[in-house]
This record gives C-alpha cells, structure tokens and sequence, in this order.
C-alpha cells in the first residue's frame, strides 16, 4: 500500500500556531503530539496526556480528561485546542 492510500482514513486537525496533525485515530493523534513536543517528546503517551494536561490546566483553566487517548482528544476539541479541518 503506498502513502497516499495510507491517508484515506485519516483526519487533519489544526493546533495553535497553524500546527496540523494527521492521525487515523486518537492514540495516533496523541503519539503524533507527542512527538512533536520539544518538552515531552522522550516521555510514554501515557505520560504525555498527563503531563500536557497539567499545563492546559494551568495555562488555559481547563481540566482535560487523561483516562484514553479518545477522551483526551475530545476534549482537545472541545475546548478548542484542537480543530477538525
């Protein structure tokens, strides 16, 4: 199967700072922010969600949910961080 065939399911979605990140599903997406991450980038993704999440409450005052990459996700989109193009 070549690349382009790889990018059929998968979805685009733009961060601050005109960011995107393609994933096929959110633990993908999650990986995928993870390692993109000049601050957590040698951490698990499980850490990452964790970690990521300490700050956005700090940064932003909104509590993000850590307990599956789904749930993260949705909750990056909820509050904006994360939008769906």
């Amino acid at each position: 199967m070549n690349d382009s065939m790889n990018n059929v399911n998968k979805k685009t979605y733009m961060l601050p700072g005109d960011e995107r990140i393609v994933a096929g599903d959110a633990k993908e997406f999650v990986h995928e922010l993870r390692t993109g991450s000049w601050m957590d980038s040698d951490c698990t993704d499980e850490q990452y969600m964790c970690n990521f999440a300490e700050r956005y409450v700090i940064e932003a005052g909104v509590r993000i949910a850590t307990d599956t990459p789904e749930h993260f996700l949705s909750d990056l989109i909820r509050t904006g961080y994360a939008k769906e193009i």
